[in-house]
């Protein structure tokens, strides 16, 4: 069984002989037929690759998710809210929503499902892990600008959103971490997560975490008081830094043994020792300062004055689609070196 497949409302159609079988189910008004399992999140919400029924070629491809169920109605509200929102935008930088279903499995039971369109590649956080077999080869300067401005630019796009009366709908994203912007092989970023935030902190309180992933989470959400005074949108931007700072380094800063003491947020002093030890273009490391700065001040302090400082180190050096190609032939030969060079099986 595929998933979650089992608790979705089936719908029979017509087979020939000797193919295989097919699954096809509703999800509200639109069927589907399912493709596979693509695994979990790291807040344990499956996903399910399908394909809008008469729809052929990548088109039709979707990812399915299921959300975790709002045990009040707050949460229940907020997820709802957020959804609404998220079926309203559309950018390319940020991962399209195309449906939102809350099913009733069994009595008394409601559970929201989110439809989102489905890309390629793989995950910063992947990107990273990758780095790792390399030594922690960091990604080049230009690479990884280019990744975080291309975030920025959909963050600006999320957070000056308004309606036709020119209220501002207060949007952010809330949960900036390399687990959650995508990288496609044509070099294009996809920031993944918005309109689900409420499941994510759901599935968080649920599932026993340990010490590692509660030093992980307070790494780009810190639990300093200073923090929770700053507006969302700038908190986005102190994540994006934080992310900005890994790419540079080429590997995960919750990996390191001193993490635990950064519950209240990487120290001005740490972030000049990382900084000490790389070798950036001149200004790039005042511009890491002011956007982990814990004020709205500074040519910084919007997402698009992120995107203007960081898209002036994009110009030179590997694009993210080279820089990505380049790193994974790299690990599959320090892996298997038999495979990547065929002189070495001859």
């Amino acid at each position: 069984m595929m998933s979650f497949l089992h608790e979705l409302p089936p719908v029979r159609r017509f087979r020939l002989p000797f193919t295989r079988r097919r699954h096809f189910f509703a999800l509200g008004r639109l069927v589907y037929e399912a493709l596979g399992s693509l695994g979990a999140r790291e807040t344990e919400e499956p996903l399910m690759l399908a394909r809008l029924e008469h729809i052929p070629g990548p088109e039709g491809l979707c990812v399915i998710e299921r959300l975790h169920r709002s045990v009040d109605s707050r949460r229940c509200q907020s997820l709802a809210w957020e959804a609404t929102h998220a079926l309203r935008l559309s950018h390319p930088g940020l991962l399209q929503m195309r449906q939102f279903a809350i099913l009733q499995p069994r009595p008394h039971l409601e559970q929201p499902y989110a439809v989102f369109e489905y890309v390629g590649g793989r995950s910063l956080a992947s990107v990273l892990r990758l780095s790792a077999v390399l030594e922690r080869k960091p990604l080049s300067v230009a690479a990884a600008c280019d990744i975080a401005a291309q975030v920025a630019d959909a963050l600006d796009y999320l957070h000056t959103r308004s309606d036709s009366r020119g209220w501002s709908w207060a949007l952010s994203h809330g949960d900036i971490s390399p687990s959650l912007i995508w990288l496609t092989p044509e070099g294009r970023v996809k920031l993944v997560g918005f309109g689900t935030r409420s499941s994510r902190l759901v599935g968080r309180s649920e599932r026993r975490r340990e010490w590692a992933g509660l030093c992980r989470e307070a790494l780009y959400f810190p639990c300093d008081p200073r923090f929770q005074e700053l507006p969302p949108c700038r908190v986005d931007l102190y994540s994006l830094a934080v992310v900005l700072l890994e790419m540079l380094l080429g590997q995960p800063l919750w990996a390191l043994d001193f993490s635990s003491k950064w519950r209240l947020g990487l120290p001005a002093e740490e972030v000049e020792r990382l900084l000490r030890g790389l070798r950036l273009p001149s200004g790039l490391g005042d511009v890491i300062r002011d956007a982990m700065r814990c004020d709205s001040s500074g040519a910084v302090s919007t997402a698009a004055g992120l995107r203007r400082a960081l898209r002036l180190y994009t110009r030179e050096g590997r694009g993210v689609a080279t820089e990505l190609g380049w790193l994974e032939r790299e690990v599959t030969w320090r892996v298997s070196p038999w495979e990547a060079n065929p002189l070495s099986s001859a």
